[in-house]
């Protein structure tokens, strides 16, 4: 019995303790609350319902001058499959579709006005994403590998869709050309290209995107061949061959010997003649190596370019043609 009453003694007294001002109760959970960090109010949410597709004439009214230009834009016209609103490209069709947009009235702080998409302010990644939905195929199909994806170069980087400064805006380039637009970021092949022996890019009969793909290829520095020779020969077909007698490092690769982007020698070459031969000829005995035997009075000092007599270096088909001589 005595066991008993201590035990329910123990019970009310935990119960009274539980429900103590103070302790438990609700003068313990506002003090709580006084002293948390403040919870940031949660962001204004858009209507129920999933927004629609309107068409361009919404749009019209707001953005006047991207919607006049849209008639001269490549894209005005095109087909796509992507767009649930029809079979052509319409401003919906990169931006989502407007009926929530288009409500808001303009008002920035309507949340109807933020369902739209800008691809200005969005990742690069999710911006790109909406142009591969279209052009993942031809000269896009290489883009996830290429280097201007690995580094971080969006399409938008390159590409001005309502404002482009091409001539015919037929690229939507925000440059005035392909190559004024790749110098913006390779500074070392503009100070190339203003060398004087260079490829005619200066002169506008050709640009960067004529060896180079920008948005990616199989071949290294995204160019647009196999390999550099493949490249190099689809001009200059003359040095294709097949030779009776081929030249190893022509064989190999052409920029072991010429600097595609420009030089201060002779056919872009990489080095001054006969130095750039005697690289790799360092042979003796040889008309024009007078090292062994200085001779300031020789004939020899003059007129050593090693093409003055191997004239066919690239290669040749003359049965006796092993040096490669006229």
């Amino acid at each position: 019995m005595r066991r008993a009453s201590w035990i329910l003694a123990a019970a009310i007294g935990a119960a009274a303790l539980l429900h103590a001002p103070g302790a438990w109760g609700q003068e313990a959970d506002s003090s709580a609350e006084s002293s948390a960090v403040p919870v940031a109010p949660a962001m204004p949410q858009a209507p129920d319902g999933p927004a629609t597709y309107v068409g361009e004439k919404a749009c019209q009214s707001c953005h006047e001058e991207q919607f006049e230009r849209w008639n001269s834009n490549p894209h005005h016209g095109a087909s796509v499959s992507a767009h649930e609103a029809g079979k052509v490209v319409q401003c919906e069709s990169c931006h989502g579709p407007g009926s929530l947009h288009a409500a808001a009235k303009g008002d920035e702080k309507d949340p109807r006005f933020l369902t739209i998409r800008s691809l200005k302010t969005m990742k690069p990644e999710a911006a790109d994403a909406i142009c591969q939905s279209c052009h993942r195929t031809s000269e896009q199909f290489h883009w996830a590998q290429s280097s201007h994806a690995r580094n971080g170069v969006a399409c938008r980087d390159c590409h001005s869709m309502h404002a482009p400064k091409d001539p015919g805006g037929q690229m939507l380039l925000a440059a005035s050309n392909a190559t004024q637009q790749c110098v913006k970021c390779h500074h070392d092949k503009r100070a190339e290209l203003a060398h004087t022996a260079h490829m005619p890019i200066r002169e506008g009969s050709m640009t960067c995107a004529d060896c180079h793909n920008p948005h990616g290829s199989p071949a290294p520095h995204m160019i647009r061949g196999v390999s550099n020779n493949d490249l190099c020969t689809s001009c200059h077909m003359d040095k294709r061959g097949p030779f009776l007698w081929e030249h190893p490092p022509v064989r190999e690769d052409c920029v072991t010997c010429h600097l595609p982007h420009g030089s201060n020698n002779d056919k872009v070459l990489a080095s001054r003649k006969p130095f750039l031969c005697q690289r790799c000829h360092i042979a003796t005995r040889h008309p024009s190596t007078l090292y062994d035997y200085p001779d300031l009075v020789s004939n020899r000092l003059f007129n050593r370019s090693c093409t003055n007599c191997h004239s066919q270096i690239h290669g040749s088909n003359h049965p006796s043609g092993k040096t490669f001589l006229r």
